[in-house]
């Protein structure tokens, strides 16, 4: 049994997840809810050379910045909220969390637009089509870069 309502959001640098995250919290304050931000992390989404002397303090100062930002949105949350940071696929990462706090839902931003994108779109499924896929258990919801509660 659900003992306060939880939402589980999906954070990255993407701007789409940006939107996620502030309709998120903004849903969150009018339902009384927890917020759980969890950001999958995949170095290759950072400038970060392998080969460097120093890449594993600049993947670090990469991942503290994610934090910062997730912070920052959340400055004037006056609710519970946690950050957590996990390596793995992002929809399994994301469906591992929304079930450990019992989450009423996931929020992600959709995908990425754009010529890059669009390659992605052939080879590989959206987390939020991963989400949906064969063991799905909540509901998932999918927010436009540019969303608002009204």
């Amino acid at each position: 049994m659900r003992s306060r309502c939880a939402l589980v959001v999906g954070f990255d640098r993407n701007p789409t997840s940006r939107a996620a995250l502030g309709f998120a919290v903004d849903l969150a304050q009018r339902l009384a809810a927890d917020v759980h931000v969890v950001h999958a992390i995949d170095l290759s989404d950072y400038p970060v050379d392998p080969d460097s002397a120093t890449w594993e303090d600049d993947a670090q100062a990469a991942v503290a910045g994610e934090r910062a930002l997730a912070a920052e949105a959340l400055k004037d949350f006056t609710g519970a909220w946690t950050y957590r940071q996990a390596h793995g696929e992002p929809a399994e990462v994301l469906a591992s969390v929304a079930d450990e706090v019992d989450a009423l839902m996931v929020v992600v931003g959709s995908r990425r637009e754009g010529p890059g994108a669009a390659i992605s779109h052939l080879v590989s499924p959206s987390v939020s089509k991963r989400l949906l896929g064969h063991a799905a258990t909540r509901p998932v919801l999918v927010v436009p870069r540019v969303a608002a509660l009204s």
